[in-house]
């Protein structure tokens, strides 16, 4: 039974029906009813107004008045809910007339009348009462649109009209009851039902709907264009055609004012997808740039921009699929003949559409005129060159530049020319003026794009070299610049030589103002003078002598390889239980220079790097470790389970032909790869996390396995080392050697140790020196190490030693 309770009202003069009536209710099985009863017609009449019942059952004879009477009254107030009579005697008469006044059914009491008869009787006049008054509210909206609907069978027989649509077609606005207006009659309502007609006759299966648009006279006084859609429906045993009027007027008017414009505007206008590709372009396109509409129809709006505005076009499409305008927007644009042209652009997308408009206007003079003036305001007039103003900017904000990134380094060169005046005495000031011309020429020649050249009167010049890494970047341009200077000059068909003092200096954060940049060079370049001339001076003395320091370590460096002055060491790696057998060695590099004897990595390789040599060396340092574990195995030294670990730097690492090397140096040397590891420290992985893991895995794909060094110094994130595919982690002799001193560090040893194994990686400690150290680690479970208790670093020859000991057969 439904948990539905409805209420009841029973208007009857006689008690025993009443009791009829509540037995035959308590019978019911589909929904539950809650009886009320009244007895005279008054009250029921008042309780009928009051409307506070889902159904109402009324006895025929009610005293003087009748149940009719009551159902009469009833339907006069408005009443919508379900209404029953019921009566002793069935009569043909009184069921034919209560039922036309607004009765939902007619029941006879009696023998005939069962609860399931008066419960079904009760339950249907509620539905029917229900969806009578859905299809009002359903009739209601349909009449309340502002578009025409209309409802017709196949053949075009009218069943509904709204009267949106009578008004259209001038029917009459309240037809008397069943009236269908006769086709015939309204030349409009019949011209609208023709073209689903014909569209349908000419598919051989029915479509299901139609759009289309029409011209009407309508009877409102002004031809009209409507939208017409309409829908064919299968109903039970018959199609229904549903149709809707949308009247399209103004906006069909709004479209011929658009094209009027479109057409006749001075500025270019055009429509779009959203992807830009044009779909319509009005005459200014080919007055302008000189590309028809057949050049651009179809084409990108992107593609006839400027190649140098590329770079900012992904950031405008995103902008504009996010459905926001652009305005203002100022762009070059190529022309039919190659040229280019200003256009300030305003691009609106309409996503609804899936359409971009756009329109633009050549500012193309406005732009040069403005270049112009800003180029002479910032220019030289005589070489060209950044004059002071522009100068004065750009170490403004190159200052702000490194506030913001204390690693990005810019210099500046204060250069004047030496014995200047005597030539501009001696030969004129016109010769004098080419050769500041030359000499510009000649300054711009030697730097980079990036850096700027000014002239700040006389002969006077300052250089501005921005993005450096160290000060010797700015001494070589330096070193450059005289060795320019020095070549020949020729005036009026003379030679003529000069030279340049320049004073150096190498930002740092201490600078706060421009004037304090511009005066420690210009103290520099005196000093360069003082000196004798043709010479350049760097204020900062102490940096002076590092980066002499460092210029002749760089030179010294690029000998090395050539004078063999490099030399590979050996430091065996050891399992940790006894009995402590030998698993490889660590390739370690060592400098032999004649006047200083043996140098190791930690004070060279750190130059190495800075001056872009450590590839070079990395690569003759794998090159010459394969070669000699390959001498050692065809020697019958060591077999192919002893293998060499190879430290790798960051910037070898993230050198793009590194696994062209390591595929070369492996196929030239016939090693097995499985005989070689390579060794790479935390911070040589966090530049690029993606870009490190797809190296490691095309690294460990060619057998090579990858140890992690240094661990626990760097910036190490459990989150990344679980996707490193290393095999072996390497604790930094700075926990081994601490590792007696204080619990805290044997925890942290021993943290390091757990994490490796969960991960399943080996250890291997570094730096072990003392029983006491390899103890821990093997109480730690620690596999292998390396360190001076075992062996330090050995060269070639003691290797072989330690080799002949270690592997006695």
């Amino acid at each position: 039974m439904s948990n539905l309770v409805y209420k009841v009202l029973l208007i009857d003069d006689d008690s025993d029906d009443y009791i009829v009536t509540r037995d035959l209710l308590e019978e019911a099985e589909q929904a539950s009813f809650e009886l009320t009863w009244i007895d005279t017609y008054q009250a029921g009449l008042e309780a009928l107004y009051a409307d506070r019942h889902d159904v109402y059952l009324l006895d025929y004879h009610l005293g003087a008045e009748t149940g009719l009477d009551l159902l009469q009254a009833a339907v006069e107030s408005g009443l919508r809910k379900p209404i029953i009579l019921l009566t002793g005697f069935g009569n043909y008469d009184i069921d034919r007339q209560c039922m036309a006044i607004g009765a939902s059914d007619y029941l006879v009491k009696g023998k005939l009348l069962t609860g399931p008869l008066l419960e079904r009787s009760i339950l249907h006049a509620i539905e029917r009462t229900q969806a009578a008054a859905e299809i009002r509210l359903l009739t209601h909206v349909l009449q309340s649109i502002h578009d025409g609907i209309y409802m017709a069978t196949e053949a075009g027989e009218v069943l509904f009209l709204n009267q949106s649509l009578r008004h259209l077609c001038a029917c009459p606005p309240k037809p008397s009851l069943g009236k269908i207006p006769a086709l015939h009659d309204y030349p409009i309502l019949q011209k609208l039902l023709s073209q689903g007609t014909q569209r349908q006759s000419r598919q051989k299966q029915p479509s299901r709907i139609l759009k289309t648009e029409l011209s009407l006279e309508s009877s409102i006084g002004k031809d009209r264009t409507v939208l017409l859609s309409e829908s064919w429906v299968k109903a039970q045993h018959q199609t229904l055609r549903f149709g809707m009027i949308h009247d399209i007027t103004e906006r069909k008017q709004a479209e011929i004012e658009r094209d009027r414009f479109f057409n006749l505007a001075i500025d270019l206008l055009f429509i779009a997808d959203t992807d830009g590709t044009f779909r319509r372009v009005n005459p200014s396109w080919s007055n302008t740039f000189g590309h028809t509409a057949d050049d651009l129809l179809g084409q990108p709006f992107w593609q006839f921009m400027v190649p140098e505005d590329n770079n900012s076009m992904q950031e405008l499409r995103e902008t504009l699929a996010q459905g926001k305008e652009i305005n203002g927007l100022e762009l070059k644009m190529r022309s039919r003949d190659g040229g280019y042209q200003w256009i300030a652009w305003n691009l609106v997308p309409f996503p609804q559409e899936n359409l971009l408009y756009g329109s633009g206007r050549d500012i193309s003079q406005r732009r040069a005129s403005e270049a112009r003036l800003t180029y002479e305001a910032l220019h030289d007039s005589l070489t060209g060159l950044d004059n002071r103003v522009c100068c004065l900017n750009r170490l403004e904000l190159a200052i702000e530049q490194q506030k913001r990134n204390s690693h990005e380094h810019f210099s500046v060169l204060f250069v004047d020319l030496d014995n200047f005046k005597h030539i501009n005495d001696s030969l004129g000031h016109l010769a004098g003026d080419q050769l500041l011309i030359q000499v510009s020429q000649r300054l711009k020649a030697i730097v980079r794009e990036i850096d700027g050249v000014a002239r700040l009167g006389g002969d006077e010049f300052l250089i501005l070299l921005e993005k450096l890494e160290s000060l010797n970047d700015a001494l070589k341009t330096a070193y450059r610049l005289q060795n320019e200077l020095q070549k020949p000059f020729y005036l009026e068909g003379r030679e003529i030589f000069t030279s340049a003092s320049i004073g150096v200096v190498f930002s740092n954060l201490s600078y706060q103002s421009v004037d304090e940049i511009i005066r420690d060079a210009d103290i520099a370049m005196y000093r360069a003078k003082s000196q004798g001339k043709a010479g350049y001076a760097v204020f900062d003395q102490t940096m002076y002598l590092q980066t002499l320091h460092l210029v002749d370590t760089e030179t010294a460096l690029r000998q090395a390889v050539k004078k063999r002055e490099f030399r590979l060491y050996y430091q065996p790696l050891v399992h940790l239980h006894p009995p402590h057998t030998l698993e490889g060695f660590e390739v370690l590099l060592r400098w032999h220079q004649p006047e200083k004897g043996l140098i190791p990595a930690s004070e060279f390789i750190p130059i190495a790097e800075e001056t872009r040599q450590i590839n070079s060396i990395g690569d003759w340092v794998l090159r010459n470790a394969c070669e000699q574990l390959k001498t050692w195995q065809m020697e019958g030294k060591v077999t192919t389970d002893l293998y060499l670990s190879v430290n790798l730097s960051g910037q070898q690492f993230r050198d793009p032909s590194l696994l062209d090397v390591l595929d070369t140096i492996l196929e030239e040397t016939q090693l097995d790869p499985r005989c070689l590891k390579l060794e790479i420290t935390e911070s040589s992985l966090i530049h690029n996390i993606q870009a490190a893991t797809e190296i490691m895995e095309l690294i460990r794909s060619r057998g090579i396995e990858l140890s992690l060094d240094d661990f626990g110094t760097g910036f190490s994130s459990l989150r990344y080392l679980q996707q490193f595919p290393i095999s072996t982690i390497k604790v930094d002799r700075s926990f081994v050697h601490r590792l007696n001193n204080s619990d805290r560090n044997l925890r942290i040893t021993s943290a390091i140790i757990n994490l490796a194994k969960a991960l399943g990686f080996r250890t291997i400690a570094e730096g072990v020196e003392t029983h006491e150290q390899l103890t821990e680690l093997q109480t730690l479970a620690c596999d292998a190490s390396q360190g001076y208790l075992f062996s330090k670093p050995l060269p070639a020859a003691a290797a072989e030693k330690y080799l002949a000991i270690a592997n006695p057969h």
